[in-house]
């Protein structure tokens, strides 16, 4: 499912304009964009907590010439599911 379908399934269960819908969604990922970028964890009962990861610098090799590099530490975004949401996953359909 991409943006457009879900805009769509959720216009149509919500009863409710796609654009209005759509303005809803976006406000939703600008915030926890926002968090994010802020260091805050963003938990969402029942679905589970999104949060920043920070993977610490390393040395390696550079692909082409084998020469050793620094690669730098940098974030990573991360999702840990909700057990709720594990479950609803793992259910037979």
């Amino acid at each position: 499912m991409n943006k457009k379908q879900l805009i769509e399934n959720m216009s149509n269960r919500l009863n409710s304009s796609q654009t209005e819908v759509k303005k809803q969604l976006d406000m939703i990922l600008l915030q926890l964009r926002k968090a994010l970028t802020e260091g805050e964890k963003v938990y969402l009962p029942q679905f589970g907590t999104f949060e920043l990861r920070y993977h610490l610098s390393k040395t390696g090799r550079h692909p082409r010439s084998g020469e050793v590099i620094e690669i730098p530490g940098f974030n990573q975004p991360s999702f840990k599911p909700a057990p709720a949401l594990k479950q609803a996953l793992q259910a037979p359909k």
